[in-house]
């Protein structure tokens, strides 16, 4: 029986712009999800602004004038809007693991296509377990940072586009 020797591969190159972009590149063939994950994205952030402006208007002319007619009425408007910013909440994650499902597929196909391709004698050089291994943790973490990470990049624009 002969004895397998095993060395796995140190990567010690750092992602650059065009690693990025191939990344997000995953995305294109998604775009309707993308661009209703970003409406979702503008819905919340945009509300969340709103709520400032209306927690004003709440003390100014409710609390502080005194009517308690329109503190009622601006009680019961910001009460539905919470009710659509939850909705809008439950959207955008419900695309963000959504898109990160569909990316994660792609990338298992493409690879499977890909290992198909291969000789035989790479199986013979490389453990199976070892390419299980990658195959199954790479294209997760790529995943979760074409969803999660485009979450938290575009949060952060549309927050600081929606308080200007």
């Amino acid at each position: 029986m002969s004895e397998i020797r095993f060395e796995e591969e140190e990567f010690t190159s750092q992602a650059n712009a065009g690693t990025l972009l191939r990344i997000l590149g995953l995305l294109r063939s998604h775009w309707k999800w993308v661009v209703g994950f970003i409406m979702a994205i503008f819905l919340v952030s945009f509300l969340d602004s709103a709520f400032t402006f209306i927690s004003k208007l709440i003390i100014d002319e409710g609390i502080i004038a005194g009517d308690y007619r329109r503190l009622l009425e601006l009680v019961v408007f910001y009460a539905s809007l919470i009710a659509v910013q939850a909705f809008g909440v439950f959207c955008f994650i419900a695309l963000t693991g959504i898109l990160g499902q569909r990316v994660q597929y792609d990338l298992r196909a493409r690879i499977f296509n890909h290992l198909q391709r291969l000789s035989f004698s790479y199986f013979d050089r490389t453990p199976v377990g070892w390419i299980m291994s990658r195959l199954t943790s790479d294209t997760q973490r790529i995943a979760e940072l074409v969803s999660w990470g485009l979450l938290d990049v575009t949060w952060a624009l549309v927050n600081i586009l929606t308080a200007l």
